[in-house]
């Protein structure tokens, strides 16, 4: 994957992205009890799918993401990333504590939830950004390495841009430790020409 900062569009693209991911992590902090903080989102190009994975590797190795795959204007897919330790940090935050015994289904839907809020609040940002409709599928969740979770969450679609926003929910005292990841945004690059056109200012 190689940096996208000489395609046109990109610019439009990494603050429909910040738009996005910065509703997407304001309803989660709500949802843990946690500020969230954001990096400007940061925009790559895939050349193939598996480039995606790369957009990961901050996260190291095994992680848990939950994808969903968005329709309407903007297509493509969303993948909330989080190392292993931090879902489980953010499971126990939300009030689905890892058994012992490892994940059950209780804990992994915490998961799947905390997924479906960030899907649901990026895609009612960009909605009301460009006047137009857009849905969600139910969310999906994968575990394993970078590159198993974007091959079970995302297509296979070569040369599109991928748009990785890097957050932490904050710290409070008495805490165990931060919960950090990834917001992957990975817009199709068939609809990028309507959505692009229904920005302000287009």
């Amino acid at each position: 994957m190689i940096a996208a900062s000489r395609h046109p569009d990109v610019d439009a693209l990494r603050e429909v992205a910040s738009i996005g991911c910065g509703r997407a992590l304001a309803a989660l902090g709500r949802l843990a009890g946690r500020t969230a903080d954001m990096q400007v989102p940061e925009a790559r190009l895939a050349r193939a799918g598996a480039d995606l994975a790369q957009a990961l590797e901050p996260l190291g190795g095994a992680m848990f993401a939950v994808g969903v795959e968005l329709a309407g204007l903007l297509g493509g897919h969303l993948v909330l990333a989080l190392p292993e330790d931090d879902a489980r940090r953010l499971a126990e935050l939300l009030g689905q504590p890892v058994p012992d015994a490892g994940w059950d289904p209780l804990s992994e839907s915490a998961i799947l939830e905390a997924g479906n809020i960030v899907g649901s609040a990026f895609v009612s940002a960009v909605g009301r950004l460009t006047g137009a409709t857009l849905l969600l599928s139910v969310p999906r969740l994968a575990r394993g390495s970078g590159r198993d979770c974007v091959a079970a969450l995302a297509d296979e679609v070569a040369d599109r841009i991928a748009l990785a926003t890097r957050f932490s929910l904050r710290v409070a005292a008495g805490d165990r430790g931060s919960v950090s990841g990834v917001i992957l945004a990975v817009p199709d690059p068939a609809r990028l020409h309507n959505l692009l056109a229904a920005l302000p200012g287009s």
